[in-house]
């Protein structure tokens, strides 16, 4: 049943209109999960006691951050409706933000485009309306129970400006802002964050200069084999996906200290239904925003190899990559990965890569998928790059040599710097 069709029996489970706002227990009845404490706000919590409570794994921790989420299951509801994707933001062990994501052009499409065995799939103008019906019923339904619960909504605008900008319907609830957001043919969200955050009163945080050189450098990892790699970059999870580009995007505009958020980025930068997105187009929507933070994207130049990328490397910035990729690439660079864990003479493994090496063209004819990454490392004496892909942290650090990287790039490779 979609979301529409549980707005009568779950409003009729809600208490009369009165003056007193509603409790704690009378908003986590109607979510129909823990979201809420009996006392004080999300913000006042530890992040872990709160992601527990959600159950939302751990999808990134670094020394200054953390990140949670959670694909929930097709029989999942909250407030009513099917969410797609529930993540919590952290910072020094306190939430910051909730963001829950129910209809929505990625996942819903994956979800619509679902086949039983034996059977034909549906065509594709049919996956597309049905996605489209469904952000306009969750929109509905979902801003019909809040007004139940928190009556009328104030709109305001959100996010970083320019191509990242969201208009929102906001409800405050005792230390907490909910902003209903729904973009057509795009998705719908909510997002809880503290009301000092949103409005007119409130103040962007800004990394200067100065002081992201010396976080970023910091977070350098220089290693007695050779490896330079960049520690701590956030990851986020594209889920089951063709998100890539834009998740991607997000790990790198947040490890230089600009909020980001994938699926506002998948808007921004034309995403198709499902996935499928531009490193153009996504350099394109991302550019003011980095721009009112004191950021710029720059076009990296060069094929990818250690002399290309060691300077953003050691300056502890990432490069967003493109590359053709396929099953047998990844099983390759996953089973090459393992191998080097293990590896006590760098020497002999530096021997061990050239049958690798001479091979390395035979790589471009199987590719079948556009892929983004970013590149997180090199090793210059063995001629090899680490990736980093956004797939959970089982992915954030794996390696290939130099001439693969080659036979596999699309030539297209960018950095948000200062």
């Amino acid at each position: 049943m979609r979301c529409a069709g549980l707005i009568g029996a779950l409003l009729a489970s809600l208490l009369p209109a009165q003056a007193e706002p509603p409790s704690a227990d009378q908003l986590n009845r109607a979510a129909g999960v823990p979201l809420f404490p009996a006392a004080g706000t999300l913000w006042d919590e530890e992040a872990g006691a709160v992601a527990e409570r959600l159950g939302l794994p751990v999808e990134s921790r670094t020394p200054a951050d953390a990140s949670y989420r959670l694909y929930p299951p097709d029989d999942a509801r909250l407030f009513g409706c099917r969410p797609h994707s529930v993540s919590l933001s952290a910072r020094e062990g306190q939430p910051v933000a909730l963001n829950i994501i129910f209809a929505n052009k990625g996942d819903s499409v994956g979800q619509f485009g679902r086949t039983v065995p034996g059977e034909r799939p549906p065509p594709a103008a049919k996956i597309l309306r049905d996605y489209g019906q469904a952000i306009a019923a969750d929109d509905e339904a979902l801003d019909a129970v809040l007004e139940a619960l928190l009556g009328p909504a104030t709109a305001e605008k959100t996010g970083a400006g320019g191509q990242l900008q969201e208009r929102s319907r906001r409800r405050d609830w005792q230390g907490h802002a909910l902003q209903l957001v729904s973009v057509r043919q795009e998705y719908v969200a909510l997002r809880l964050v503290p009301p000092t955050v949103v409005g007119e009163n409130a103040r962007a945080e800004r990394v200067t200069n100065r002081e992201l050189r010396t976080r970023l450098a910091e977070r350098v990892e220089r290693r007695p084999n050779g490896d330079v790699v960049i520690r701590d970059i956030p990851m986020v999870n594209q889920g089951p996906k063709g998100f890539c580009v834009p998740a991607t995007m997000e790990r790198m505009l947040r490890h230089l200290g600009i909020p980001a958020d994938m699926y506002l980025l998948a808007m921004a930068a034309n995403t198709g239904p499902g996935g499928g997105t531009t490193v153009a187009g996504v350099v394109a929507a991302v550019r003011q925003a980095a721009q009112r933070h004191g950021r710029r994207v720059v076009t990296v130049a060069g094929r990818p190899a250690g002399s290309t990328v060691a300077s953003w490397i050691e300056s502890g910035v990432p490069v967003l990559w493109a590359i053709d990729t396929s099953g047998p690439v990844n099983q390759l660079i996953n089973q090459r990965t393992r191998e080097r864990l293990k590896v006590d003479d760098w020497g002999q493994w530096k021997e061990s890569l050239r049958g690798a090496r001479r091979a390395a063209r035979q790589l471009a004819r199987g590719a079948d998928e556009g892929h983004v990454c970013l590149i997180s490392g090199f090793n210059a004496e063995t001629g090899e790059i680490a990736l980093s892909d956004s797939w959970g942290p089982d992915y954030a650090e794996r390696w290939i040599t130099e001439e693969e990287a080659a036979a596999i790039s699309q030539g297209s490779m960018a950095v948000v710097a200062w």
